[in-house]
Parts: C-alpha cells; sequence; structure tokens
C-alpha cells in the first residue's frame, strides 16, 4: 500500500498533487509580504525541498527520467525568481539553483522508489 501511494500509481493523482504543490509554491513565493517572515531554517533548504516535492509526483507517475519535467520545473522556479522584484520580494540566482538541485532530486528520488517497488 504504502509503495502504491507514493509512486502514484493514477495519472489523477499525480497530476492533482502537482497542481496543488504548484500554487502553494506560487502563493508562498509571489504574495507580497511586508516584512520578512523569520521561518525555520535556510530559505535555499526551502526553495529545495519545494521543488523536489514539485516534480516527484510526475516522475513517479512516469517512472522514467523526463525532460519536460525538469524542464517546466526549472522554467517555473526561475520565472518566480524573475517576477519576485516586481511583487516586493527579492529574486536571488541561489534560490533559482536550490531549486533546480531540488528539481533534480525530486526526479532522482522517484525514479528511485519506482525501482524499489
Amino acid at each position: 500500500m504504502f509503495w502504491r501511494f507514493v509512486s502514484f500509481d493514477s495519472r489523477g493523482t499525480a497530476t492533482l498533487v502537482t497542481a496543488i504543490i504548484t500554487a502553494v509554491i506560487a502563493v508562498a513565493t509571489l504574495t507580497p509580504l511586508p516584512t520578512a517572515i523569520d521561518a525555520p531554517g535556510s530559505d535555499k533548504l526551502h526553495h529545495f525541498l519545494a521543488f523536489a516535492a514539485l516534480s516527484y509526483p510526475a516522475s513517479a507517475h512516469i517512472r522514467r527520467f523526463s525532460w519536460p519535467i525538469v524542464l517546466t520545473s526549472t522554467a517555473f522556479g526561475g520565472a518566480i525568481e524573475i517576477i519576485q522584484p516586481y511583487v516586493n520580494r527579492s529574486g536571488e540566482f541561489l534560490d533559482f539553483a536550490a531549486d533546480c538541485v531540488g528539481v533534480l532530486i525530486g526526479v532522482a528520488l522517484a525514479l528511485l522508489v519506482v525501482r524499489l517497488k
């Protein structure tokens, strides 16, 4: 049961989870803030984890390495960093780098889980 859940056998479930994660990332990173949030952990760690979670469901469902998943996820991260200065946030290259590493780790973790299943 656990392996079936984390391997996203259902296309609909993988799509729904990916859409929810995308929306959460967009709201969390593009909502204007009057002051900085003091969240526990590193900002780069948050970016890494968010984008690993973003790329995981679709990769687990497809069950193979997919350039479209990697490219669209990293493009989303890049677009966020470009837009952030326009919504009173700071766009940083290192945030984008953390996004990219997160995408690759999310894909790799999904492929590992699928093989272990």
